[in-house]
């Protein structure tokens, strides 16, 4: 009699697993709702700051002029300021053109622009007693 129950557990052990359901045994991750991760940062999406400040130092170094060098560009909100050193009040106004025709710029401030010749910072005293 013995036997007989052996007999039983052993096709009970072998059957069992075999009518499982194959998505048992196939485990899938979890789905989720949220978009893939992106190795795009948020500063280099259009219209972001970072992205208007890189395309305005972009175009002013394109448009070849090398008083463009002096300008230095900061973005606030889409809100861009101009400041720095051109030799000339026309290459300060194609710098605001050139700013303001960037997509999400809202406004540029060109206030801190010092149009001529920048002064030389020298030493405050030439005289050693």
């Amino acid at each position: 009699m013995k036997r007989l129950h052996l007999r039983t557990l052993w096709l009970a052990v072998a059957v069992v697993p075999a009518c499982s359901p194959v998505g048992v045994a196939i485990a899938t991750p979890p789905q989720s709702n949220m978009p893939p991760a992106s190795s795009t940062a948020a500063s280099d999406l259009p219209g972001s700051d970072g992205w208007i400040n890189t395309t305005i130092r972009q175009k002013l170094s394109a448009a070849t002029n090398p008083a463009n060098a002096g300008i230095r560009v900061e973005t606030r909100g889409g809100m861009v300021k101009l400041s720095g050193h051109v030799p000339q009040q026309a290459d300060a106004d194609r710098a605001v053109m050139l700013a303001r025709a960037v997509d999400g710029v809202i406004s540029v401030d060109d206030s801190s622009l010092v149009v001529g010749a920048a002064e030389h910072q020298g030493p405050l005293d030439d005289s050693f007693n």
